[in-house]
């Protein structure tokens, strides 16, 4: 999610419970699922929700996608083993900690959104419903594989395995020796796939990246995730909802007045930031505040500054790796690679070739100039 703070858990506003939905006639209902469902499946851009044909709470949100292959698993959770607040919240929803009646430790997110006076259950709804089917689509072993959608304390609910090991950062703090390489291709792999099937994911950072028991990074958090809308494959329509920035890793573009949606090569920017993370095990410009980060990207048009010391220039791959990153932070979206060309490039490049090759004659060298330097003082 975005940052994740501790704030005040509540039910999203302009939910209903089922029993108030008992006044629909049944041919409403037809009429509203069927409509509902072909915005689903058409390639077209027919609206899925219009305001006479919303579901008029969570539990039919949760039954209407689940007749459209996404997995209900309301019934195979054990409430009294579920957090009773969430672990992590940020500006699009709260996640819990839960477990099935298996004993299955799982993730349990709920989505809470932003919206105009009037129109809570519309947007709260339409994000909930586009959030989980966008996720439901996605199989990958570098994404993270949805388990299905509950009803939980009131709100549509994604429902995912726990990944004991965290994001990209917890695990690299606890297993430093990780082949960073590796991590990368992985990572690029899963972000080339989400875009082969015009997904763009919006808000990839190490935070969004989880890591299997095996050491596996998977993509995660669909919560600024649209379908490309230059090649649409599902009849969603945009709505006001403004994407969450994770200024950091938010390509420039995205700060302009006329951007609303993200974009391919708005992911191409994080993808950078996000290799530059793996390799630092740091959040991007850690020496900077947002608001001078801002100042620096935007206005100065700066990128990060080289890690020497990770990713030497007098190294076989180091300048090959700097300059597939400082392709993925063009200023100009249009010349940034697409994720298999970054993934592509980056399949070759290996830790030992990151390692610095020492110069025969730099010990001699330098020993000469710092005596210099010495004289000179004196």
């Amino acid at each position: 999610m975005l940052c994740f703070s501790v704030i005040l858990f509540g039910y999203p506003p302009g939910t209903t419970s089922p029993s108030e939905t008992s006044t629909i006639s049944h041919s409403t209902r037809i009429k509203r699922d069927h409509h509902i469902l072909t915005g689903i499946c058409n390639n077209s851009q027919t609206q899925l929700y219009t305001d006479n044909l919303l579901p008029q709470s969570c539990t039919e949100v949760v039954a209407l996608l689940n007749k459209h292959g996404c997995n209900d698993v309301t019934d195979s959770l054990d409430l009294s083993a579920c957090s009773q607040h969430p672990f992590a919240s940020g500006g699009f929803g709260d996640v819990f900690f839960g477990r099935l009646w298996d004993k299955t430790a799982v993730a349990i997110k709920t989505i809470r959104t932003y919206y105009k006076p009037g129109e809570e259950a519309l947007v709260y709804n339409k994000q909930a419903a586009k959030e989980i089917y966008t996720w439901s689509k996605c199989k990958h072993p570098n994404v993270v594989q949805l388990t299905g959608l509950a009803v939980f304390r009131d709100c549509v609910a994604m429902v995912s395995r726990w990944e004991e090991n965290g994001n990209l950062l917890s695990y690299l703090s606890s297993h430093p020796s990780t082949d960073r390489c590796d991590l990368s291709v992985a990572i690029c792999d899963g972000l080339a796939y989400l875009h082969e099937i015009n997904i763009v994911h919006g808000d990839l950072k190490g935070a969004n990246v989880l890591i299997a028991r095996d050491g596996t990074p998977m993509l995660a958090d669909f919560g600024n995730a649209t379908l490309d809308i230059s090649n649409p494959t599902l009849g969603f329509t945009q709505n006001d909802t403004k994407p969450g920035i994770s200024v950091r890793w938010a390509a420039p573009e995205m700060f302009d007045e006329g951007t609303s949606l993200p974009t391919m090569a708005g992911d191409i920017y994080s993808l950078g930031m996000t290799i530059l993370e793996t390799f630092t095990s740091e959040i991007p410009f850690p020496d900077k505040t947002d608001r001078s980060i801002l100042v620096h990207v935007l206005l100065q048009k700066k990128i990060p500054s080289r890690p020497e010391q990770i990713i030497p220039t007098k190294s076989i791959d180091g300048n090959k790796l700097w300059a597939i990153l400082t392709q993925c932070w063009s200023y100009d979206p249009k010349i940034r690679p697409s994720a298999r060309a970054v993934w592509d490039e980056m399949k070759p490049i290996t830790s030992d070739n990151l390692k610095e090759i020492e110069d025969e004659n730099e010990g001699g060298s330098k020993g000469e100039s710092d005596g210099n330097e010495m004289e000179d003082k004196e």
